[in-house]
């Protein structure tokens, strides 16, 4: 009898419990995500040197083009001003580059929203 209540107490707390919301993130995931989709070209970690393309660490909120001693395309830097890396931003980034600096030099896109998001939460956790 007392396995029943035991069972029954533990059975209740699991659904009272708070469950993630679905904004919540992996981190783990996020991160592998990241590695698959922009580790060849970029790593986000404080005080690490650039790849092919700028250190992404604490981009979340910074204005493009600002990665001191990295060599941006020309068209980069023609077309970055007023961009601040933000949520909306870098999601119509990562889904079409061109659409936001045309000419840039990136020719990874990715067509799934939920791996932009995990991509996004990745960087936003090295946000300054």
């Amino acid at each position: 009898m007392w396995r029943l209540r035991v069972f029954g107490v533990a059975f209740w707390l699991a659904l009272l419990a708070p469950v993630a919301s679905a904004d919540s993130v992996d981190l783990v995931l996020a991160e592998a995500q990241f590695n698959k989709s922009c580790g060849t070209c970029h790593v986000a970690a404080p005080d690490a040197g650039p790849r092919q393309g700028p250190n992404l660490f604490g981009v979340v909120g910074r204005s493009a083009g600002a990665v001191e001693g990295f060599k941006y395309s020309p068209a980069f830097v023609a077309g970055h001003d007023g961009i601040v890396w933000d949520d909306a931003t870098l999601d119509r980034w990562l889904a079409d580059p061109q659409s936001v600096i045309p000419g840039a030099v990136m020719l990874y896109k990715q067509t799934d929203p939920e791996k932009r998001r995990l991509v996004i939460e990745y960087l936003k956790t090295g946000a300054n």
